[in-house]
């Protein structure tokens, strides 16, 4: 009955003069800009971009942000138009009316959740970032873990084809969800790298804080490990003087992280919110070192911002680290402050080291643009849209575009 119900609908809908049309669930442009935020943000960008130069022929395929009747930060986008429907709010107006809406075209959600409705109406794709919610459960709250729980597995069982940010975010989804496997693609996230050729030394030193730091980026969450960051630089700073600077905040839904400073003296500075990324690029050129000594990631994003503006890393020794950050890191274990800090004096008491792991930096995060990420993901939803065999598509991709794709092959 179901199977039947979807062929009646893409018969009606079906207009072979018409352009294939991709619907994106454009609710993270009315949330504060974490990483989920960002990746949206970047994917519509570089997309725009793309339809500008004739990359994207518009004659076949219509990109269309929907959001609820609510505030909007969009980015200017040229060619990507953003629209406002429905009349709910929140996960009603993604569950009810957001699948309406785009049951003429597929529906892309690159926030982790997709309609429980979704598959009655057409094709969908969604990017499952990671799998907190069962691999790392003490980080959410019950209702919060509970309702993720039920959406993203939906999604993952569910959806036409998946995308996610890592190999080994890849074979954590499989192991839970077998049925997963032949529909799930690996395209890594990106970040927009400075070059090294211009990286004015003299500037960074007259910008440069009066005294050297360490940098902890990311949300206040018990899964990111503050506090083994902030116990590592007490113990630091037990012997130098090198406070670490803390730019983050809490998150909806997460636990509240209790954080134990113990005697601070200034050891331990927290700067919350920064007013514009120009504002944490320039404590990520400044810092002696980002540390990362996180417990659990989909991908681990600041991990390659960092090393995009030459700031050395120090991360946790954990398989989806040393998948991004390959030998362009020092790692660490993250279950042990005193070996994180024991690697903090290691870089701090070294400036061939830090020099090293700065230009390995340049050269590991060159290989994750937002660019190649956005390229990818197109030619995921691009292989749905054209009834590709998805498990194919996926196979052959392997970072190269697809034949078939409307992206120009010059």
């Amino acid at each position: 009955m179901v199977n039947w119900f979807r062929r009646v609908l893409r018969w009606v809908r079906r207009d072979s003069h018409s352009p294939a049309k991709i619907y994106v669930n454009g609710r993270f442009l009315q949330q504060p800009i974490t990483g989920i935020q960002r990746y949206g943000r970047e994917l519509l960008c570089v997309w725009d971009e793309l339809i500008d130069s004739g990359e994207i022929d518009p004659a076949q395929v219509t990109i269309e942000v929907l959001v609820p009747r609510a505030k909007v930060d969009a980015p200017r986008l040229r060619h990507i138009r953003v629209r406002q429907v429905g009349w709910l709010r929140g996960q009603l107006w993604t569950q009810f009316e957001l699948p309406v809406y785009s049951r003429n075209g597929l529906l892309f959600s690159p926030d982790n959740l997709q309609p429980l409705l979704t598959p009655l109406f057409g094709p969908s794709v969604v990017t499952v970032h990671d799998l907190t919610f069962k691999l790392f459960p003490r980080a959410h709250t019950r209702p919060y873990r509970l309702l993720y729980g039920l959406l993203i597995s939906n999604g993952i069982r569910n959806a036409t084809a998946l995308i996610t940010s890592s190999e080994a975010e890849r074979t954590n989804i499989v192991r839970h969800y077998t049925e997963a496997e032949g529909r799930i693609a690996v395209v890594h996230l990106g970040a927009r790298s400075e070059d090294p050729a211009a990286f004015n030394q003299d500037e960074v030193q007259n910008n440069r804080p009066t005294e050297p730091y360490i940098l902890w980026v990311g949300s206040l969450i018990s899964r990111k490990n503050p506090q083994g960051a902030i116990d590592a630089a007490v113990l630091v700073n037990q012997r130098m003087r090198l406070p670490l600077i803390v730019v983050g905040s809490g998150h909806p839904g997460m636990q509240k992280t209790e954080i134990k400073i113990p005697v601070n003296d200034g050891a331990i500075l927290f700067a919350n919110r920064v007013n514009s990324s120009e504002d944490v690029a320039a404590l990520y050129r400044n810092a002696v070192c980002l540390l990362f000594p996180t417990f659990y990631e989909g991908f681990g994003l600041p991990a390659i911002e960092a090393m995009a503006h030459g700031c050395p890393v120090i991360t946790s020794d954990i398989p989806v680290m040393r998948e991004v950050c390959g030998d362009a890191a020092l790692y660490c274990n993250p279950n042990e402050p005193g070996d994180i800090a024991d690697k903090v004096r290691m870089l701090a008491g070294s400036s061939e080291m830090r020099a090293q792991l700065s230009r390995r930096g340049f050269g590991r995060a060159a290989q994750f643009s937002w660019e190649r990420c956005a390229r990818e993901t197109f030619e995921v939803l691009y292989s749905v849209i054209t009834g590709c065999n998805v498990d194919a598509s996926i196979r052959r991709r392997s970072g190269n575009r697809l034949q078939s794709s409307p992206i120009s092959q010059s």
